[in-house]
């Protein structure tokens, strides 16, 4: 077999690593495109609401105007869930990607020191669940070690409420 292919422990973890970073990525992407997108629709379908109604267009009475309000709200709702569920798997990603950091660096270390020890038997089951799959699992998160949090209530819950207001305001 040609050694050029052989799969090696080091390998593995860099893959892993650059995989983890390339996954990061992504889900950074696509947290920014449903915040902005969110933003873009609820904003633009207001300032086209008040366009209209500032026309004399169309006419926006208060039962329209709670059921606008009630289709924000639950927009604004759906968009947050599907937010944290995003941010969710990212903060699984890089809790995986630096345990598998710290892993890398003791095996470095262990390695210019060239000692072998029974701890590397239980950092081999660590090895193999950073290796794994992380965003799809179960974790839990803990959101204190992680800044941020209040970033998408603030986006979400603003937005929800300028846009009702202006629903109300609007109402006749």
């Amino acid at each position: 077999m040609n050694r050029d292919y052989l799969v090696t422990v080091d390998n593995l973890i860099k893959d892993e690593l650059d995989g983890k970073a390339i996954a990061i990525a992504r889900y950074d992407d696509m947290l920014w495109k449903i915040r902005s997108g969110y933003a873009v629709i609820l904003y633009a379908s207001i300032g086209l609401i008040a366009g209209l109604v500032n026309e004399e267009t169309i006419e926006l009475n208060r039962t329209t105007a709670l059921s606008i309000s009630v289709l924000i709200f639950g927009f604004s709702a759906f968009a947050a869930f599907l937010d944290y569920s995003f941010m969710r798997s990212k903060l699984r990603v890089v809790t995986y990607r630096d345990r598998l950091t710290e892993f890398a660096y003791r095996r470095a270390s262990d390695l210019m020191l060239e000692e072998e020890s029974k701890q590397e038997q239980g950092e081999k089951g660590e090895l193999l669940e950073c290796l794994k799959n992380s965003g799809e699992r179960r974790d839990d998160i803990n959101w204190s070690q992680w800044t941020g949090f209040w970033r998408p209530p603030i986006l979400y819950g603003g937005t929800c409420l300028v846009c009702i207001t202006a629903a109300t305001i609007l109402a006749k």
